[in-house]
């Protein structure tokens, strides 16, 4: 698995460094900065807002899929202490509305996934889009030619680490 690893990175790294050194032969001296992306989104006030609201939707679906639970086995429970004494069309209307209740119970827990799952994607459609602008503005801005995202380099020198800043103007 490594070595599948390393000769895809291997070629990357000898692109982006012949592509370094075409640059910079043309521009003189190349200002380069890197971007931890993940971090700076996460540590913006806008997505943790965000991250509470999902958080709040999950607890308030969790909160139903549990009643529905409860009223499950409750309803279980009183059919088998029961079973003995109903007739035997009784009980199979009894188990057919558990089996009604245990579909209810998926589509409810399967809807619940997908509409979080969904305004999570919404949030990480916008915060992108807002990230890109502000990226490339403040590249422009700080003559940078180019900002590079954290996980492409093993090492790189922590002063041309663009990040806070980029957080900061998220915060805006």
């Amino acid at each position: 698995m490594l070595k599948k690893l390393k000769v895809p990175a291997l070629a990357a790294s000898i692109v982006l460094f012949s592509t370094f050194g075409a640059i910079s032969s043309q521009a003189g001296e190349l200002k380069v900065g890197y971007i931890d992306i993940k971090t700076a989104l996460e540590n913006t006030a806008e997505y943790q807002s965000g991250m509470k609201r999902l958080q709040a939707l999950s607890n308030v679906k969790l909160k139903a899929l549990k009643a529905l639970k409860a009223d499950i086995d409750s309803a279980e429970k009183d059919m088998m202490s029961q079973s003995l004494a109903m007739s035997q069309e009784h009980l199979a209307q009894k188990q057919q509305n558990l089996k009604e209740m245990g579909k209810n119970f998926q589509r409810m827990q399967q809807d619940a996934q997908e509409e979080l799952s969904a305004e999570k994607n919404r949030m990480d459609i916008a915060s992108m889009a807002k990230f890109q602008k502000v990226i490339t503005t403040y590249a422009k801005k700080n003559k940078f030619d180019m900002i590079i995202p954290r996980p492409v380099f093993l090492y790189i020198n922590p002063k041309l680490d663009v990040t806070g800043d980029i957080t900061k103007l998220l915060d805006k």
